[in-house]
């Protein structure tokens, strides 16, 4: 009995050591889904902590102050994050140029779009407090902290080092919570309480990676005369202005909801909607490991690609149909238990929002085989379709029923996407349209990944 149990044994550690090491890109993305359920148990956490404290109006001007150094980070690095991890893919020798490079464009952009914030700001939050607006406007200096985030943890991903990738994601959630904490114990949150305690945390987990990012990649941030750094400066805008349409698109897709709200809602309203969209978030809990590790893998080889991608949906597909089905029940219990009773009201906009995060993983999954295939454009185009229907929808239905009208408008907007990107699998790429139910033998293509 025991010479049976010893090769079973002997295999699981092995499975333990793989998986912990994250060597291979399945083990890799199965630890990087791992960490970010800690980042979503942390962001719901500090999305308790800010509500119970902070209530629906100090939670909805929380959420005014702090939407913008994230989205305009984004902006700044549009097609960037992904062309960062396509060219170090693509020329392993050169990663230190690639980084450089990536990092120049980066501080470029950030300015313009500080820039561009600052002289915006009033317009959208016109109905809060001069000091409001301003302590806003100062905060935007995060702008830089985020983009150079968003950098090196593509870079980490671009040169396999999943675990560092994950780590630079981490940080800020996990010093950001500590940071609420503390606060708590020793004084009354406020607002601006919070918002300070999330930047400082994003900057302080910078810091946390930059040592190790700085001896593993060595940035040529500071040779812009190195042939090899112009070199990756063309490459890399020649590839970012054909993915930017899209990144810009899908960071103001991600954010339209809020940009349409804040002008048009009061404090109070605008906080119920931001707890029903933070905690419909915990379905995406996959997304950025998509966005980096799975992109990283694709982009290596092109005959397995469509393979990899089918099978990824169909097993998506399956895990959000059952999380959904969970959440719609149990939504208006788990807002009400984790929020407190105030914020049980929000559960309709909850339901909603959860079935539109879901659609928005799936469309991640078929976005990066488009990229891997080197077709930001098509990415682009269906995105901007998206955002129109989006924001469409969000100016006719928000001004008469709210909160509610928007969770209709992400949601109807992300099934467009969605079923956009599966039709051009076919018509664009030429392949064949993905199953989308599981069967043996997708369970034996899996158990064959564990084990090779």
């Amino acid at each position: 009995m025991s010479s049976v149990l010893q090769p079973q044994a002997s295999r699981l550690r092995r499975l333990s050591a793989q998986l912990a090491r994250g060597d291979r890109p399945l083990f890799a993305m199965f630890r990087s889904v791992g960490t970010q359920v800690l980042i979503v148990v942390m962001n719901v956490a500090t999305g308790i902590i800010t509500a119970r404290l902070l209530g629906a109006e100090g939670r909805g001007v929380y959420v005014a102050i702090t939407l913008w150094p994230p989205l305009l980070a984004m902006l700044a690095t549009a097609g960037l994050n992904s062309a960062v991890v396509f060219r170090m893919r693509r020329n392993p020798a050169a990663v230190d140029a690639v980084a450089g490079a990536a990092l120049l464009l980066g501080f470029g952009w950030s300015a313009l779009m500080i820039a561009a914030g600052a002289a915006l700001l009033p317009l959208f939050m016109s109905g809060y407090s001069t000091t409001t607006i301003v302590f806003a406007q100062i905060c935007l200096a995060a702008v830089l902290v985020n983009t150079t985030q968003i950098v090196v943890k593509q870079a980490f991903a671009g040169t396999g080092q999943y675990w560092f990738c994950n780590l630079t994601h981490l940080l800020p959630q996990l010093y950001h919570l500590l940071a609420l904490i503390a606060i708590a114990v020793i004084a009354t949150l406020t607002a601006r309480d919070a918002a300070l305690a999330l930047y400082l945390s994003g900057a302080v987990a910078v810091l946390s990676v930059l040592p190790k990012f700085v001896r593993a990649i060595r940035p040529r941030i500071l040779r812009i005369r190195d042939a090899a750094v112009r070199t990756e400066l063309r490459e890399l805008r020649s590839y970012s202005l054909r993915a930017a349409p899209a990144g810009l698109v899908t960071a103001l897709i991600l954010h339209s909801d809020r940009l349409v709200l804040i002008p048009l809602l009061t404090a109070r309203e605008l906080g119920f909607y931001a707890v029903a969209f933070s905690f419909s978030r915990v379905v995406q809990f996959v997304q950025p490991a998509l966005q980096s590790i799975f992109l990283s893998h694709l982009a290596g080889q092109t005959d397995a690609a469509p393979r990899v991608h089918d099978t990824a949906c169909r097993f998506l597909l399956a895990s959000l149909s059952v999380a959904c089905v969970v959440l719609w029940l149990a939504g208006e219990w788990l807002l009400g238990f984790a929020y407190g009773a105030e914020f049980a009201v929000a559960v309709d906009i909850f339901r909603l929002l959860v079935i539109e995060a879901s659609l928005g993983v799936l469309a991640q999954v078929s976005v990066q085989l488009y990229l891997s295939r080197d077709r930001p454009g098509v990415v682009s185009a269906i995105q901007a379709g998206t955002l129109i229907v989006s924001l469409g929808m969000l100016l006719a239905l928000v001004p008469h029923y709210g909160g509610l009208g928007a969770a209709v408008a992400l949601l109807s907007a992300g099934a467009v996407r969605w079923l956009a990107l599966i039709v051009g699998i076919r018509l664009i790429l030429k392949l064949p349209l993905p199953r989308l139910y599981l069967n043996g033998e997708d369970w034996r293509y899996l158990r064959g990944r564990l084990r090779a």
